[in-house]
């Protein structure tokens, strides 16, 4: 019998578990510990905290990363000390495969990679910058695991081989979302046929909450029980501003802020119509959920949104910023129940097929498994400094073109 290959997943966050950490723990929950024995590597409490009791060896160090935007001074030492524990870590655990959940461990797991001799996968849940991916050394990585195909469109055109580019689609486990505690409807008082918007993610400005607001309150006017209400499920560092704007447009009444809830099944439940209006996503992890939930989805075409809601068919998307193709895209929906119920319908099969966790962590372990196999991709050292040499000689050419008269 084939025995489990050791895997060292390395997090660098913030102290909470959100997107890409929630994705983290839900593949580690979900791989077949027949096949991997994962082994974790954080800075975070909380993450800590999960991994720990889910029975995982994981070791937990206050991480730093440099030369990115707004980032710490480089400190030799500091750097050479994480180099020296992923070592330490590897050897003692017999590690076979470094996975590196994001971005910035790869800075440190480059060096741990080649002097260790083991194949790394970065995975990379938003798309960077090209600062970001030069100074992180992600083209040094054996294998780029994008959510979608625009979060690995920069490293196809920075030289990168494509073969050593891969998408995998989030899986989200379901399972874990409990049923609804509450009737949201009845608890905040939503006459019975008023028509419900909903949304959830962070209240930041580039998830366009306000741009949501504002199609919102353009819908055309009617009878006070029949205006649509919007239930927002986040929280964020917008809020008072979205809550503000709601006032000045007449809506507050109407819209409801919920703040962070684990009762996530009670937004679905009470909802007609899921929106996301987006300035830039990689993925929408929620669109996902809200498809599961049966909802049609109005969102923006924008970055690897339109990988997971199909226009026309589980959904509606508009361009990024267009008000008025918002509003009349929720208009849409607001008026065709039978439209709702097709496009909710389809958004359930998509997503429950598409986005289950099961088949993200069967992607994942085979991916390991040919890293280590060296089946996975072809790795023939040259190739990782194609990146390099081409961002050289661009940057030769610029130069040169300054300096001619």
């Amino acid at each position: 019998m084939t025995r489990p290959l050791p895997v060292l997943f390395t997090h660098f966050g913030e102290e909470w578990i959100r997107g890409s950490e929630q994705v983290l723990l839900d593949l580690l929950n979900h791989i077949d510990r027949a096949k991997v024995a994962p082994v974790v590597w954080c800075n975070g409490d909380a993450l800590a905290g999960a991994c720990r009791q889910m029975g995982l060896p994981t070791y937990q160090t206050p991480f730093e990363f440099y030369f990115d935007y707004n980032q710490p001074r480089f400190r030799p030492g500091r750097y050479l000390s994480l180099v020296r524990e992923g070592i330490g870590i590897v050897r003692r655990h017999g590690i076979q495969v470094l996975h590196a959940n994001g971005a910035a461990p790869c800075q440190w797991l480059v060096p741990v990679r080649t002097l260790t001799r083991r194949p790394l996968l970065v995975h990379l849940h938003i798309d960077y910058l090209r600062r970001s991916r030069y100074v992180l050394l992600l083209h040094m990585a054996d294998l780029i695991v994008g959510v979608s195909r625009q979060v690995t469109d920069g490293f196809r055109d920075d030289g990168m081989p494509p073969e050593r580019l891969k998408v995998i689609y989030n899986g989200l486990d379901f399972s874990r979302i409990p049923p609804a505690r509450q009737d949201l409807r009845a608890t905040l008082g939503i006459a019975p046929g008023a028509p419900v918007v909903a949304t959830v993610g962070s209240l930041v400005r580039r998830k366009g909450h306000d741009l949501l607001l504002r199609a919102v309150a353009a819908l055309p006017p009617g009878p006070p029980e029949a205006m649509p209400h919007l239930l927002v499920g986040s929280d964020g560092e917008v809020r008072g501003e979205l809550e503000a704007l709601a006032h000045e447009l007449g809506i507050a009444e109407r819209t409801h802020f919920l703040g962070y809830t684990d009762d996530i099944a009670a937004i679905y439940d009470a909802a007609d119509i899921f929106a996301l209006a987006s300035r830039a996503d990689a993925f929408g992890l929620v669109l996902a959920e809200a498809g599961h939930f049966g909802l049609p989805v109005v969102s923006t075409r924008v970055g690897g949104i339109p990988e997971v809601i199909v226009d026309g068919e589980t959904g509606l998307l508009v361009p990024a910023e267009d008000v008025p193709a918002l509003r009349d895209a929720l208009g849409r929906l607001i008026g065709s129940a039978d439209l709702r119920a097709e496009m909710g319908a389809a958004g359930r099969r998509r997503a429950d097929e598409l986005f289950a966790v099961s088949r993200m962590a069967g992607e994942f372990a085979a991916c390991y498994r040919g890293l280590a196999e060296g089946t996975e991709v072809a790795r023939p050292r040259a190739t990782r400094f194609r990146p390099y040499a081409a961002l050289l000689r661009s940057r030769h050419a610029t130069t040169q073109d300054a300096r001619r008269p």
